[in-house]
């Protein structure tokens, strides 16, 4: 009787070869201006955005602090936006939900646990898509898992069951790393520390209506991840789609859990995805009519 297939051996070939902590770091490359607008960005937009608040009282508290969290909202908007849509061409998208990010700031405020949350999504969706070329390693779990635990610490209880089950769902898609369902089980176990956070939140509409547009917004990068060139970063090999995809729906559909159950709190630290999910969905819109136009010419 033949021996059967370890569908798990391929990947686990591959990344024999390598002994690193951290397989989802991706370069950032000063040559590219996208990345020279968004430090640029980062900087300035910060600068101003606390120079109003301070000047017509509206600050939050802290100016070091305010100016921690305006800063991490943008950048990390462009940087999720970039992992939720990775197709070459496409990247004034990340920069635009950047900046819509930092107009959703200036009205509604910040929260300084973002910063952590925001790291959260970002290496999440690395985790599933692989645009670094690379499976997770026991540096990116500590950053994940720890992030998991800080923000069920501090009363976003649902965030330790969305990352066990982030990664049962990266075990299980194609190229899936089998040790993910014991990290699965650190990730439920962190729920048992953290417990749950009984207090009744309160969600304004306001936060509903912009969950509301970004899904409807966001809902066709779905369909156009399934015709993605995009490449990763290690081996510049196309990246595999269906994990593309559940980065995207992990991304809408997980944000959008977060929000509903974490309250305004969780929306003001979830600003910065949303306004990447509008500003990509936006930019893909104009992307295809343009790219229709062209046709249409020719």
């Amino acid at each position: 009787m033949a021996k059967r297939e370890n569908k798990y051996a391929k990947v686990v070939r591959q990344e024999e070869t390598t002994n690193e902590n951290f397989g989802l770091g991706r370069p950032f490359d000063f040559d590219d201006w996208f990345n020279r607008i968004a430090i640029m960005g980062t900087l300035l937009s910060t600068i101003i955005l606390l120079i109003f608040r301070q000047v017509s009282g509206t600050g939050t508290g802290s100016v070091m602090l305010d100016s921690v969290s305006y800063a991490a909202g943008f950048f990390f908007a462009y940087l999720i936006g970039r992992e939720v849509d990775p197709e070459p061409g496409r990247e004034w998208g990340s920069l635009l939900g950047a900046f819509v990010a930092l107009g959703l700031e200036a009205v509604m405020g910040v929260n300084i646990d973002g910063v952590i949350g925001l790291l959260w999504v970002l290496f999440i969706c690395r985790m599933l898509n692989r645009t670094s070329g690379s499976r997770h390693r026991i540096g990116d779990n500590a950053i994940i898992l720890g992030a998991a635990f800080w923000m069920g610490y501090v009363g976003y209880w649902l965030f330790p069951i969305i990352t066990g089950c982030c990664y049962i769902l990266e075990s299980q898609i194609k190229e899936g790393y089998y040790r993910s369902l014991y990290l699965s089980a650190i990730a439920f176990a962190i729920c048992a520390i953290t417990g749950r956070n009984m207090e009744p939140v309160t969600l304004s509409a306001t936060y509903l209506y912009l969950m509301g547009v970004a899904f409807i917004l966001f809902l066709p990068q779905l369909t156009m991840a399934g015709f993605s060139t995009a490449k990763d970063d290690r081996h510049n090999r196309p990246l595999i789609r269906s994990r593309l995809q559940c980065a995207q729906g992990i991304f809408l559909i997980g944000t959008g859990l977060l929000i509903y159950f974490g309250g305004d709190a969780a929306g003001a630290v979830f600003l910065p995805c949303i306004g990447a999910a509008i500003g990509t969905g936006v930019y893909l819109l104009v992307y295809l009519l343009k790219k229709k136009q062209q046709e249409e010419k020719k």
